[in-house]
């Protein structure tokens, strides 16, 4: 690193420092609900309560958990049917169908995961169903801060705390934006991971609470905010991401306080990882039907696995690939190249920001840095900051300068 960028970033991380912005208070409106999809099904499934729910319909209302403590749901066309052996219920064209607790500390168990607040069936299709968990926002962050930014260390506790403004922000915005829809967004990484009760954590609950109704906004308006694990020293801009989104307060650059890139300590900074020619066909039959391995070669086929980078982001992540394999050439862009490297679906190739080396015609040797996309906030460059003693505040002007810190309730 040169003694010119060595300045740059001291004077960058003594600005940050002396950053205050203030909280302003919008209103003293109560704290919304939000509408989270825990699953799509398509086939039987059950839940066990954990506590006294209770379900109103038109005819009778029907309690569940004391002596009811499980209930089946299978789809069905147009409707769904919910049975245990002291009930059977059968509903067609009634949706949307609500469980509510009995109490305020009312939970239940859904594929092995505790929550609290209530359940929602909505229509997904002709014989598949949305299953929703409703519940405050607040007691919503409580189940998302300890799986997005999972640390119990006292020193990271302001870098907890501006995850909390951040994963609060995000959801307040999709409640907006998704009105009318059946719910307001998923529990899993295409939204923000929400593990529901039992993953409750006292550190997570105290940022929570000390954050309590403040999110971030710009131009009057909640801001659009992202946020990834690792960004390997360097931040993306927004719209290499997402296209439809060009704001200022996401443009990417070096992520550093003074000479040492934020996130160094992560164990995403620098990785490599190796692929065989078989893992590669094995992918490319799982995306595009081909495998060569598994067929009959013509004579004249050369099963070479070539890459070509054809444009890079001015981050230096790879924006869009070719393959070559066999007779076959395809181009990736964006989350399509994370995919195809993974090792599965649910596991993608940690990030886009590295290169590759090819020893051999059956191996593949990738090189990289980060994890995740890399726009917003970085969540390991947000602990070290809070380890140096950076508040929480001074964390979110670095990733998202120029929002506004406002109090909504």
């Amino acid at each position: 690193m040169s003694n010119k960028t060595r300045v740059v970033l001291l004077l960058l991380g003594i600005i940050g420092l002396h950053c205050f912005p203030t909280t302003k208070k919008e209103s003293t409106q109560s704290v919304p609900s939000i509408r989270v999809l825990l699953a799509t099904l398509s086939a039987r499934d059950s839940i066990l309560f954990r506590s006294l729910y209770v379900l109103q319909s038109e005819e009778a209302n029907y309690e569940f958990g004391e002596r009811n403590q499980q209930l089946n749901i299978v789809p069905i066309k147009s409707g769904i049917q919910l049975f245990n052996k002291n009930r059977n219920l059968l509903y067609r064209n009634y949706f949307p169908i609500r469980l509510d607790p009995g109490s305020a500390d009312g939970h239940f168990v859904f594929r092995g995961q505790e929550y609290s607040g209530s359940i929602l069936f909505a229509s997904a299709a002709d014989t598949v169903l949305y299953m929703i968990n409703q519940l405050p926002v607040e007691e919503y962050l409580r189940g998302v801060l300890p799986v997005e930014i999972n640390t119990i260390r006292e020193s990271y506790y302001e870098a907890m705390k501006a995850q909390a403004v951040c994963a609060r922000t995000y959801a307040l915005k999709r409640i907006t934006d998704n009105q009318n829809r059946p719910y307001d967004l998923e529990n899993t990484t295409t939204d923000q991971v929400y593990a529901g009760f039992d993953q409750h954590s006292a550190l997570a609950d105290r940022a929570v609470a000390e954050t309590r109704g403040i999110v971030m906004t710009y131009q009057g308006e909640l801001a659009d905010v992202y946020y990834h694990s690792t960004c390997g020293g360097h931040l993306e801009q927004v719209e290499q991401v997402w296209p439809a989104i060009n704001v200022p307060y996401m443009q990417g650059g070096i992520d550093a306080v003074r000479d040492t890139f934020s996130c160094s300590a992560s164990p995403f900074f620098r990785w490599q990882e190796t692929r065989s020619l078989v893992q590669l066909d094995s992918s490319f039959f799982s995306n595009y039907g081909r495998s060569w391995l598994q067929s009959e070669p013509a004579d004249t086929l050369y099963l070479k696995f070539d890459l070509r980078i054809k444009q890079r982001t001015p981050s230096g992540r790879v924006k869009e690939m070719e393959i070559s394999y066999g007779d076959t050439t395809v181009t990736l862009s964006g989350y399509e190249i994370r995919q195809f490297f993974g090792l599965s679906l649910s596991h993608p190739l940690r990030s886009t920001l590295f290169f590759f080396s090819q020893p051999d015609d059956t191996t593949l040797n990738l090189y990289g840095a980060g994890y995740g996309h890399g726009v917003g906030m970085c969540q390991y460059g947000a602990m070290d900051m809070a380890a140096k003693s950076f508040r929480y505040y001074h964390i979110i002007s670095k990733y998202f300068p120029g929002t506004i810190l406002i109090k909504k309730y």
